[in-house]
């Protein structure tokens, strides 16, 4: 059940990353340089993930892991698609 949660806010971010940035529904395609940040603040995501889990806060470790993969993926993938 903990990957289940994770992977569906995982794909939730990423699709919701790629109708903001990508998709030129909003606005403009944004930059490929944009991917630097977003690889950054999945880090962060992923450093909250670890700390969450070491300190027994599953629910939160979930969520947080979700959002690194999700924004992590999406930032790799920007850079190797486009």
């Amino acid at each position: 059940m903990r990957f289940v949660v994770a992977g569906v806010v995982a794909v939730i971010i990423a699709g919701l990353l790629h109708l903001s940035l990508d998709s030129g529904v909003f606005a403009p395609r944004a930059e490929r340089l944009v991917s630097l940040p977003l690889l950054g603040l999945g880090a962060i995501f992923g450093g909250s993930a670890w700390a969450a889990s070491v300190s027994g806060q599953t629910n939160r470790s979930r969520l947080m892991a979700g959002l690194a993969i999700g924004v992590g993926g999406y930032a790799v993938f920007r850079l190797l698609a486009w």
